[in-house]
């Protein structure tokens, strides 16, 4: 029994590495496309994460059978739980992507002029990124103090987005000012914008719940 649970383990964490695997994939294709504005990276993102979301499902469906299969206790019933809460946060993650995607293609098709504001944006998708990458990376961490890195670089990263976001809206709002009959585009840049900082949340939130697996507690007090 307990080498038929190890099995199944093994098995969803594959799956688990595998959906971490494809968004890093698709964050590498739109990190591309935030440097260089084109259009296939941006394509290439979506079409990469097209079946992230019913691999999320199958995941936890798996979850739930190992649950109510063997019943596990302690530690195991602490990460299995984590497992299933990480899930919800990638797809959130996914979604986010696949919008800032067929945004940033939208703004691009449009000719819509970033070179005053690619400077921050350009910073704020690098820090929202990078806290995706630390959160992937999370998933296949099994050692405490790795978790906590892990964690404790995610929120940095994130604490960026904040501030590079609210720097990036009083440039565009100064802009506004200037240029009123571009008002809605520059209104649907900063929205586009706001995906970056969300998609840094969701990755603070994954690692918050690896650290709840690998050390414990309560998930408020990592918050």
């Amino acid at each position: 029994m307990l080498e038929r649970y190890e099995e199944q383990l093994d098995k969803l964490k594959n799956s688990l590495d595998s959906l971490g695997a494809k968004i890093i994939q698709a964050v590498d294709a739109c990190e591309v496309g935030v440097d260089t504005l084109e259009i296939e990276k941006f394509e290439n993102c979506r079409d990469i994460l097209s079946s992230v979301e019913k691999e999320a499902n199958d995941i936890d469906q798996r979850i739930v059978r190992i649950l109510a299969l063997f019943g596990p206790e302690a530690v195991e019933l602490r990460e299995l739980v984590s497992f299933l809460k990480i899930t919800s946060e990638l797809v959130r993650i996914n979604d986010n992507l696949k919008t800032f995607a067929k945004r940033m293609k939208s703004h691009i098709n449009n000719q819509l002029k970033f070179e005053n504001l690619q400077e921050y944006s350009n910073h704020l998708a690098k820090s929202a990124f990078k806290a995706i990458t630390f959160s992937i990376e999370s998933l296949s961490v099994i050692d405490e103090e790795e978790a906590k890195d892990l964690f404790r670089k995610t929120c940095v990263e994130e604490s960026k987005t904040d501030d590079l976001y609210s720097i990036l809206e009083k440039n565009i709002m100064a802009d506004l000012c200037k240029d009123i009959e571009n008002s809605a585009e520059c209104i649907e840049v900063l929205s586009t914008m706001r995906k970056l900082e969300r998609m840094a949340d969701r990755a603070v939130n994954v690692t918050k719940l690896m650290l709840f697996a690998r050390v414990g507690g309560e998930l408020r007090q990592f918050s």
